[in-house]
């Protein structure tokens, strides 16, 4: 296997190391905001962002990775993370279906993804917009999973490779919120903004 390193310049997401893949780096950026470019090889962006913490590091995965039956991503966070969240397209699982669907629930087991479920993470209940073209319309709605974390440390994300349409669909995308206290001092509010159903 080789393995591949990225430094970080942030504080929330310290680095990423991807093994199996030769698409692009990903590499780490911040903040995730209105505009914010999703992939190192797209130019997909992030639009109609829920209400909440933006002041967040984030990796932009390579969307090329999305089919790629045996890519890890090893993602390291520093203890002031509190939550890493888990972007996923809307339409996982479900085959042909195309466009974006802001009420559909990525099926994670028709997918093939479980490893996202058994690693902790669950959902928000929320969804950020996908602008494929960078274009000022919403293309794709992915749903936002986060996982509660303290200590700093390591989560290892599997491969998506969608098991009934793997290239019809997005990457998904990492993000890291800060400890509450600094969310309360950038004036964004608590982690209860984040977990709100749908």
């Amino acid at each position: 296997l080789t393995m591949a390193q990225f430094a970080s310049a942030g504080d929330l997401i310290t680095q990423v190391e991807r093994r199996n893949s030769t698409n692009d780096a990903p590499a780490i950026d911040g903040p995730l905001a209105e505009d914010s470019l999703c992939f190192v090889d797209r130019t997909h962006e992030y639009n109609v962002l829920p209400a909440g913490p933006t002041a967040l590091d984030y990796v932009k995965t390579a969307n090329n990775d999305k089919s790629d039956g045996d890519v890890e991503y090893d993602i390291h966070y520093s203890a002031a993370t509190t939550t890493l969240l888990l972007i996923l397209d809307n339409r996982l699982g479900y085959g042909s279906t195309g466009g974006g669907d802001p009420d559909v629930n990525p099926d994670l087991v028709a997918a093939g993804m479980t490893w996202v479920t058994d690693l902790g993470f669950a959902d928000t209940g929320l969804n950020i917009g996908i602008d494929e073209n960078g274009d000022d319309s919403i293309d794709q709605y992915s749903s936002i999973y986060y996982l509660d974390v303290a200590g700093g440390g390591m989560v290892t994300l599997l491969a998506q490779n969608d098991a009934t349409n793997a290239g019809g669909r997005n990457m998904y995308g990492v993000a890291a919120i800060p400890e509450p206290m600094t969310l309360t001092l950038l004036g964004l509010g608590g982690l209860g903004l984040i977990r709100r159903r749908r």
